[in-house]
C-alpha cells in the first residue's frame, strides 16, 4: 500500500480522458492504474458494508438510488409518478466538492467513524487524486454516498414537514407532491419570470449547511399537464422513456440491419463553427445498452404474464430480440456452438483443451491460457427472457424460426435484414435422443431438411449459416454424457449417483451441473476425452463446409 499510495508519482496513478455530457461540455474521467484500482476496490467493498450498517438505523436508505446495487433511475422515478408538482434540482460540481480535506475530515469527525488522524489521512490518500475524489475511481461513489447521508437525512425530514416525496440520484435531487400549492419555502414561481421557479430559502440553507451548492441553471419544475421528468424518465402516469429516445434507438437498429453500422448520438465531435458531426460506428455494445435500458424501464410497469408478452410482444421486446439475433447469429467473430444446455459447453471445452489432435483448429494453448477458436452461446443475460432460449432442446426451435422472421420476406411482415456478414457458421449441437423431435419437426416443416434419431449424416445445413450436428448415433440414441468413459459417469458423490435426466431425486442423485463442475472440470486432466472425437470431427466438417457470403 505504501508503494502504491506514496511512492508512485501522481501523474502515473491515473489515465485521464474526456467524455461528452448529454447537457453539453465534457466530463473528465480519471481511470486509476491497475494496482491502485484494486486497492480502491477493496476499500469500496469495506465502505459499502459500513454504509449499509449506518443506514439500518435511518429512513434515508430508501431515498438514495445512485451507486447502489439493485437500484437505479427506474426506482428513483417510480416514487414520483402521478404527482401534481415534480421539482428537480442539481448539485453543482458534485465530485469536485469532495476534496481531500473534506474526505479526510469526514472520516475524522463523523460519529459513525471517528477514525484516528493517520487512518483518515490514509483513506483520503487512497481515494483522492491529490485534490478530490476522481470520477472513475471504484471508491468515489460510496464515499460520496457516505458524505451525502446527512444531506439525505435532513432533506427527508424537510420533505416530510411539508408533505413532499424526496429522493436523490447522485447529484440529482427530486421533490414531488399532490398538494394544491407547492411550499414556497422549498420552491416558488420567479416573480420576474413566471415561466421559471427559484429555490426557497429553507431548502437552499439546508443544502448549503451540508457543504453543497445548487446548480440554479438546472432547476426545473414540472407541473401536471406537462411532461414530467425524473432522471430522464417520464413519470406522468407510469415510468416510461421519452418517445424520441425510442425512435432514435429504432433508427440506429434499422441502420445496423441495413448497413452494419449506425450513428452514435453521443459521439459528437465538433468542427470549425461548432457543428456536431455524429460518428458512424459498428460497435454494438452502446446500442445494446440503450435497448436494455429501454426494455428494463418499460418492464417496471409491465403487468402481463410472460406468455402474453411472448404471444403479443411490445415493440421494444420485438426490436430487442431482432437486435440480439443480429448480434449473436449474424455478426459473428468466430464459429458459434449452440448446445442444449449450460453444461454441454463445459464438456466440449475440456475435450478440446485435452485432445491435442483438434488443436489448433478448435483452440490452442497460449502464454495467456487456452484460446478457443470457437465461441459458445451464452444462455445468461437476456437470452432466455427475450429470445426464449433457456436451455433444452424444445427452446432451440426458436432459432430456426428467428432466421425466418428476420431473413425471409415470405415468412414475416418485417423487412429482411440486408446486412448479413455471416462470416462463420452457427452450429446447433443436439443429443440424438427423443428430445430431438421439436427441433427436427420445425426444421422439416419450414426448411425441408429431414433428420431423426435414425438418420446418420455428419451435419444438416438448415439455411444461410445455420447447421445442426447430432451426437454420433453409435447404433442408437446418444448424448454428450454417453461420450464419457463409464467409469466417470458412475462416480458416487456424497452417496449420490449421477442422473443425466432433467428430473432427479435430490436425496439419492445429482444432476448435470454437479457432474460438469465436480466431476468433469475437477478431473479434466485425468479423463479420457477420446469419445468426443467423432462429434468434434463433425463440427470441423461444418466449419470446412461453410462458405461465407461474398461481401
Amino acid at each position: 500500500m505504501t508503494s502504491i499510495v506514496y511512492q508512485t508519482m501522481p501523474a502515473a496513478k491515473y489515465t485521464e480522458f474526456e467524455i461528452p455530457k448529454k447537457s453539453g461540455g465534457k466530463r473528465v474521467i480519471k481511470a486509476p492504474f491497475p494496482k491502485l484500482k484494486k486497492l480502491q476496490t477493496h476499500l469500496a467493498h469495506v465502505l459499502y458494508g459500513c454504509l449499509a450498517e449506518i443506514e439500518q438505523n435511518f429512513d434515508a436508505k430508501s431515498v438514495s438510488y445512485g451507486f447502489r446495487k439493485g437500484r437505479g433511475i427506474e426506482g428513483n422515478a417510480k416514487i414520483h409518478k402521478r404527482k401534481r408538482f415534480v421539482l428537480n434540482l442539481d448539485l453543482a460540481d458534485f465530485f469536485p466538492t469532495f476534496n481531500f480535506g473534506r474526505v479526510r475530515g469526514f472520516f475524522l469527525k463523523d460519529t459513525s467513524f471517528a477514525l484516528t488522524n493517520e487512518v483518515a489521512t490514509t483513506i483520503a490518500q487512497i481515494a483522492c487524486d491529490g485534490v478530490a475524489l476522481p470520477q472513475g475511481s471504484p471508491c468515489s461513489p460510496v464515499i460520496s454516498e457516505l458524505i451525502c447521508h446527512i444531506l439525505d437525512v435532513r432533506l427527508l425530514r424537510l420533505a416530510r414537514t411539508y408533505g413532499l416525496r424526496y429522493s436523490r440520484y447522485a447529484d440529482d435531487i427530486t421533490f414531488s407532491t399532490n398538494r394544491r400549492e407547492f411550499p414556497a419555502d422549498i420552491a416558488r414561481v420567479n416573480q420576474t419570470d413566471p415561466s421559471t421557479w427559484v429555490i426557497g430559502k429553507e431548502l437552499a440553507s439546508r443544502i448549503d449547511d451540508c457543504g453543497f451548492a445548487i446548480n440554479f441553471t438546472k432547476t426545473r419544475m414540472h407541473c401536471r399537464g406537462s411532461r414530467q421528468m425524473v432522471t430522464g424518465l417520464i413519470v406522468n402516469e407510469k415510468v416510461n422513456i421519452r418517445s424520441e429516445y425510442y425512435r432514435n434507438a429504432r433508427a440506429m437498429c434499422d441502420s445496423v440491419f441495413r448497413q452494419g453500422a449506425y450513428f452514435h448520438s453521443h459521439q459528437t465531435p465538433t468542427v470549425a463553427g461548432g457543428t456536431p458531426i455524429p460518428e458512424m460506428t459498428d460497435n454494438l455494445a452502446p446500442l445494446e445498452g440503450i435497448l436494455n435500458h429501454i426494455y428494463s424501464v418499460t418492464q417496471t410497469e409491465e403487468r402481463r404474464s410472460v406468455q402474453d408478452q411472448r404471444s403479443a410482444p411490445r415493440a421494444i421486446r420485438s426490436l430487442y430480440r431482432r437486435f440480439l439475433f443480429y448480434k449473436r447469429f449474424i455478426a459473428l467473430e468466430a464459429p458459434l456452438i449452440v448446445t442444449e444446455g449450460k453444461t454441454d459447453p463445459v464438456y466440449l471445452r475440456e475435450a478440446i483443451r485435452h485432445l491435442p489432435s483438434w488443436q489448433p483448429r478448435l483452440g490452442e494453448p497460449t502464454v495467456n491460457g487456452f484460446k478457443f477458436s470457437l465461441s459458445f452461446f451464452n444462455y445468461g443475460g437476456k437470452s432466455h427472457e427475450i429470445m426464449d432460449l433457456g436451455g433444452g432442446t424444445g427452446d432451440l426451435k426458436s432459432i430456426p424460426l428467428d432466421y425466418l422472421r428476420n431473413l425471409d420476406s415470405s415468412k414475416s411482415d418485417r423487412k429482411p435484414m440486408q446486412h448479413k456478414p455471416m462470416k462463420f457458421p452457427v452450429i446447433m449441437v443436439l443429443d440424438n435422443d427423443d428430445g430431438l423431435g421439436d427441433v427436427a419437426g420445425t426444421i422439416k416443416k419450414n426448411f425441408n431438411v429431414g433428420m431423426s434419431v435414425t438418420s446418420t449424416q455428419d451435419f444438416y445445413h438448415v439455411c444461410e449459416n445455420l447447421y445442426v450436428v447430432k451426437t454420433p448415433e453409435a447404433g442408437g440414441k446418444s448424448s454428450m454424457e454417453s461420450m464419457f468413459p463409464k467409469s466417470w459417469t458412475t462416480i458416487v458423490l456424497n452417496g449420490k449417483k449421477f442422473n443425466p435426466s432433467n428430473k432427479i431425486d435430490i436425496t439419492k442423485e445429482y444432476g448435470k451441473e454437479v457432474f460438469a463442475t465436480s466431476v468433469v472440470k475437477a478431473n479434466a486432466a485425468k479423463i479420457d476425452f477420446s469419445g468426443f472425437n467423432p462429434l468434434l470431427d463433425r463440427i470441423v466438417k461444418v466449419i470446412d463446409h461453410y462458405a461465407p457470403p461474398a461481401s
